[in-house]
C-alpha cells in the first residue's frame, strides 16, 4: 500500500559486505602471529580474521565479543607449534572489526572467496576423544603431522613422579598429549629422573615406558596427538609406537 510521504528503505548488508569487505581486507597489512602481536588487538571486538601463509589467506575464522580475538589467534599460534612442514614464522593474521554482522554469514563468504584450504580441514579442532584414535586423520594433520622431536624447556634436570611428568606434557604441549587418568595410577606413581633439560618428547616417552611395566604400557605418536595408555594394540594411522 501507497502511503503519501512515506517509504521503507532496507539495506542488503550481504551485498554490501561481499562489494565492499574482501578489497579493505585486502588493504589491511598482515602482522606475524606471535603472541606480542595478539596481545596489542583490542579486547571484546566482534569480527572476523585470516591466517595466511606467505601472503596465501589459509584460514578464516569468526569471533564474537565475548571471545574477542586474543582468544581465537592465541589458540591457532598454539596449534602451528611443533608441526612438520610448517614454519610458525611463515604465518601471519588480520583481525578486522566488524561492529555489526548479526544476520549475515560473513566467515562463510569469506571462506568461498579465499578458497581458504584450511576450513574444513581438521585445523584447530578439539581433542576427537579415545573412541577416534583409529579413525582416518584430519586433512591439516596429514599435511603437518606433529613433531616430537623438538627441544623441550618444559622439564627440567630432576626427578618426578612420572604421572606428574604425564601431567606437566599435558599440559604445555602445542597438541593433544592424552594419558592414562583413571586405572593403574599406582603404576604411574614411580620416580623418573630427567638426565639433562631439553630432551624432545621421543626422549621423554622412550625415558618413561622403560620404568613402567614391562609389556603392559604404549606410547602411540599419531599424526595429531600422543597417546600414552595401559595397552598393547596396534593403531592404523601411527607415525611411531613405542612399548615399555
Amino acid at each position: 500500500m501507497l502511503i503519501p510521504g512515506f517509504d521503507e528503505f532496507e539495506l542488503d548488508l550481504e551485498r554490501a559486505f561481499k562489494r565492499d569487505l574482501p578489497p579493505f581486507i585486502e588493504s589491511v597489512g598482515a602482522a606475524p602471529l606471535t603472541y606480542v602481536n595478539i596481545a596489542t588487538i583490542p579486547v571484546k571486538r566482534n569480527g572476523v580474521y585470516l591466517l595466511l601463509q606467505d601472503d596465501n589467506v589459509m584460514y578464516v575464522g569468526k569471533t564474537d565479543s565475548q571471545a574477542g580475538f586474543q582468544n581465537r589467534l592465541t589458540r591457532h599460534a598454539i596449534h602451528i607449534q611443533h608441526r612438520k612442514n610448517l614454519d610458525p614464522h611463515s604465518i601471519s593474521f588480520k583481525a578486522i572489526s566488524i561492529p555489526v554482522f548479526k544476520n549475515a554469514d560473513l566467515e562463510g563468504m569469506l571462506i568461498q572467496h579465499f578458497e581458504a584450504p584450511w576450513n574444513y580441514s581438521g585445523f584447530g579442532s578439539n581433542d576427537p576423544g579415545r573412541k577416534r584414535d583409529t579413525q582416518e586423520p584430519a586433512n591439516f594433520d596429514k599435511q603437518y603431522p606433529i613433531d616430537i622431536d623438538i627441544p623441550l624447556a618444559l622439564v627440567p634436570e630432576k626427578t618426578v613422579r612420572c604421572y606428574e611428568l604425564l601431567r606437566i606434557l599435558s599440559v604445555n604441549l602445542p597438541y593433544t598429549f592424552r594419558f592414562e587418568k583413571k586405572e593403574y595410577q599406582e603404576e604411574l606413581d614411580i620416580p623418573i629422573t630427567i638426565p639433562h633439560e631439553n630432551m624432545t618428547v621421543r626422549d621423554l616417552l622412550l625415558l618413561i615406558l622403560k620404568n613402567l611395566p614391562e609389556g603392559k604400557w604404549q606410547a602411540t605418536v599419531l599424526l595429531g596427538r600422543v597417546i600414552l595408555y595401559r595397552e598393547i594394540k596396534n593403531y592404523p594411522f601411527h607415525q611411531l609406537i613405542i612399548r615399555s
